[in-house]
């Protein structure tokens, strides 16, 4: 007896385990249930209030995105290229040198205050030129060109070390010129300071109408025949009638363009390959000009003009 009593109350436990456990299957399906119904009603309710933004942005004309687009972020500011022509850019960095530009020598403060206006009395006063500015405010419409890149490498024990060497010219087209060299590691560098070398070597020009074949009275050539030399090259330029133009080689050629010469003849020896003897010998007869000696007659006459052409 005791053995079956034993036997039916664990069937009846059994039974009640069973039970229990299928109510708490029910129970968390039931949860689960809830928790997925809610989750739908929360999406419905997002979507739709993201609809209603939509309509009112829509009615405005303005979104969120544009807004946040349109603010400008604190600390970060973009560079841009400057824009406009090669004159207008150079011009624009001339002054912005000169407004912070403070003299150093005695001829630069004569032309800060303003008592020394133009290139030739600058010159006439025997004062050497030692600032780039001082070119700067004088002749403001200076071209520049680059005649000779030279690569020069040099071995070394970390390796090979380049450096470059630049030979610009700047002019006005208008009776001066100058040329100048610099070294740099950079290319950029390099230019830039051979053209303010440049610009602190500038010299004046005598142009007229030396050629016995043309009368016009312009100062379009030489007045007369000039030597030039540097190393191994000599140069003699003869004036030229009108028309002819510039019978010169490619180097010479861009020099006297940017001094304002039009028509020439031009001889030359030696070994004209080497550009920056070449551009040193034609600089050579150009100063020669300005220390040769002239009549008052022979000025009318061919019409002789140091500098600038008066308009």
């Amino acid at each position: 007896m005791d053995k079956n009593k034993r036997k039916l109350d664990e069937q009846a436990n059994r039974k009640q385990k069973v039970e229990a456990k299928t109510s708490k299957g029910e129970g968390q399906k039931e949860n689960e249930v809830e928790d997925i119904t809610e989750e739908v009603v929360e999406d419905a309710e997002k979507k739709s209030d993201e609809k209603s933004v939509d309509a009112t942005e829509k009615k405005s004309g303005v979104s969120e995105g544009a807004v946040a687009k349109k603010k400008p972020v604190i600390g970060i500011k973009k560079r841009g290229r400057e824009t406009g022509s090669k004159e207008d850019m150079r011009q624009r960095r001339a002054r912005e040198r000169y407004e912070i530009w403070e003299p150093t020598t005695r001829l630069g403060r004569l032309v800060r205050s303003k008592k020394i206006t133009d290139i030739g009395e600058a010159l006439a006063t025997g004062l050497p030129i030692r600032e780039p500015e001082i070119v700067d405010v004088l002749l403001p419409e200076l071209e520049d060109e680059v005649l000779d890149v030279n690569m020069v490498q040099r071995m070394t024990d970390s390796g090979r070390r380049v450096r470059f060497t630049i030979t610009a010219v700047i002019g006005n087209k208008d009776g001066y010129v100058g040329i100048g060299q610099a070294k740099g590691k950079e290319v950029g560098p390099a230019i830039r300071k051979a053209i303010d070398n440049a610009k602190m070597k500038v010299v004046e020009v005598k142009r007229g109408c030396g050629s016995w074949e043309c009368g016009c009275g312009t100062p379009h050539s030489f007045p007369f025949q000039v030597h030039g030399k540097c190393g191994s090259i000599r140069v003699s330029f003869k004036p030229a009638p009108r028309g002819i133009s510039l019978a010169v080689g490619d180097v010479a050629k861009h020099i006297l363009k940017l001094a304002g010469i039009e028509d020439v003849w031009g001889f030359t020896t030696g070994k004209t390959r080497t550009t920056v003897n070449y551009a040193k010998a034609v600089l050579d007869a150009l100063t020669k000009t300005s220390s040769t000696r002239t009549m008052r007659e022979q000025e009318d006459e061919l019409n002789i003009v140091l500098g600038k052409v008066d308009k």
